[in-house]
Formats: C-alpha cells, sequence, structure tokens
C-alpha cells in the first residue's frame, strides 16, 4: 500500500497556542433544537459523548438532520459489520481525513467495542507497524483507499469478500461514505469539538426567539402522508375520513416554531407554507 499522503491541518483543531478558528455556520444551542432532534440525542447517550455541536449543526437543517441521524442510528445499532469493525472503519476514515471532531468522539464507543488503547492509536498509523488480523488489515486498506476515492483492486476486494459477507460489504461502503461526509461537512465548517465556544451570541437567539411565525397549508396538495402531525401534532392533525391534513393553529407560538419548521421540510408534496417575519 502507498504511503499516507499529509493532509492540511484542520484550523477548527489547531493545537497551537493561536486561538481556533470560529466556525463558519455556529451550532444551535439545543434550545433552539426541535424535539425530535433532543430525543434522538437523549435516546442515544449510551452511544458516547461529544456530539452536542454535531447536533446543533445538523439542527440548521432539521429534515436532513432527521434523515441522516436515522441512516445513522442503522449503521450502529442495526448493522451487521459488528461494534469492532464499524468503529475500526469510523476512526480509520476520519484520520485519513483529517477530521479530529470525528476521530475523538469515536475513541469513547471504539473503547467500548473492544479496541484497546494501543489499537485505537494505531487506528492513526501505518497499518502495517502494527499486528492487525488479516481481516481487519484488509478494512483499514480498503478505508484509505475509499477515503481518497481511489479504485480498490481485485486483490483488496477479494480479501475483503472472503472476511465479509455481501450485506456487510455493501454496509462497509456506505458506512465509509457515511463517515466521510460528515468528516467533510464538519472540516468545512470548522465545526468546533464539544465544550468550544459555537459563536452563536444571545442576542442571535433572542432574535430569533422573537420571530412571528405564520403557516398555511393548501389542503388540496396534500398527499396524506402525514409526516407533519408526527413532527408537529399540537399544529396539524390528520383526517381519518380521507386522510389529509388539516392546519389548527396558523400562528403557532414559538414553542411549537421548531416543530413547524420540521412538518414543512418533511412534507414530500409542499403543501405547507412558512412566513417568517421579525
Amino acid at each position: 500500500m502507498p504511503s499516507s499522503p499529509t493532509h492540511p491541518a484542520n484550523p477548527a483543531f489547531d493545537t497551537s497556542t493561536s486561538p481556533p478558528t470560529p466556525p463558519r455556520i455556529p451550532p444551535l444551542p439545543s434550545s433552539e433544537w426541535p424535539p425530535v432532534l433532543r430525543s434522538l440525542l437523549a435516546d442515544s447517550q449510551a452511544d458516547g459523548p461529544g456530539r452536542e455541536n454535531l447536533f446543533g449543526t445538523l439542527a440548521h437543517h432539521p429534515a436532513l438532520a432527521h434523515a441522516w441521524l436515522s441512516l445513522a442510528r442503522v449503521l450502529t445499532h442495526e448493522g451487521t459489520l459488528g461494534h469492532r469493525r464499524r468503529e475500526l472503519v469510523v476512526l480509520r476514515t476520519a484520520h485519513r481525513l483529517d477530521a479530529a471532531y470525528v476521530y475523538e468522539r469515536h475513541r469513547t464507543p471504539a473503547a467500548q467495542a473492544g479496541l484497546t488503547a494501543e489499537e485505537i492509536e494505531a487506528t492513526a498509523a501505518d497499518p502495517h507497524t502494527h499486528l492487525w488480523a488479516p481481516e481487519e488489515l484488509v478494512l483499514l486498506q480498503a478505508c484509505d483507499l475509499l477515503a481518497a476515492n481511489a479504485p480498490v483492486p481485485d486483490g483488496l476486494w477479494d480479501g475483503l469478500a472472503r472476511a465479509l459477507r455481501p450485506e456487510q460489504l455493501v454496509e462497509l461502503l456506505v458506512l465509509t461514505g457515511q463517515t466521510a461526509t460528515m468528516c467533510t461537512a464538519l472540516n468545512v465548517l470548522r465545526t468546533p469539538s464539544d465544550g468550544t465556544s459555537s459563536g452563536t451570541t444571545s442576542s442571535d437567539s433572542v432574535a430569533r426567539q422573537r420571530r412571528h411565525l405564520t403557516v398555511s397549508l393548501d389542503r388540496e396538495r396534500c398527499c396524506s402522508a402525514g409526516q407533519c402531525v408526527g413532527a408537529a401534532p399540537e399544529v396539524f392533525e390528520q383526517s381519518e375520513r380521507d386522510g389529509r391534513v388539516t392546519l389548527l393553529i396558523p400562528e403557532p407560538d414559538q414553542q411549537h416554531a421548531a416543530d413547524v419548521r420540521l412538518a414543512a421540510d418533511l412534507c414530500p408534496s409542499g403543501a405547507i407554507t412558512l412566513v417568517d417575519t421579525p
């Protein structure tokens, strides 16, 4: 295998004495997350700490956050690779993409999955400097190539196919891609690790809380998916007669604003329109 290329340092994780670069999009504080996002974080505390700023970044796009975290939950709790192999893939991919947020965040679940401290450190070194099991070595080598968008040669693929079942091979590719996407997003946005100031000011928060939200619903366009009712049951109601949705509160309070925005994002027919004014 060729040696690992050098990667430019991510300024959000500069360990020198200079202050870190501010995030390009500051993570939202948890008080401004949709309740469903707060619930997802609470339900997954067993997956380890270190995701407040990750969730706060995703909270800028609630529908995408819900879809993204649903995929992450499947890979974490319903995946077939097993916890140890999953964490090897995540750590190696994060290392190759110089994504300190993801790498540091996964140290704890990696240890919980059975990786020793020496093995965790070895995921950030030349794979041949550690005595990996053959099936784990090909896994790390595959991560190196996938992270660089390089072709996977037949010999390496054959090694993977001997170690993994077809569904595990598919999962490996999806997991690597999902990890790489998050690494890239957090690096480009310069999202700080948890415990670091995100740059969100209290005046920004107050301004958002004072905005006035008006909702309109085109019932003829409603396709009866019911996503909005699940997101904001206080504001929308689905008819048992025809399955279409009725708007209950055209001007919801701010306590329902995040839920309503999520409902609008989730609506597949675009039947919900929001007017957000100061």
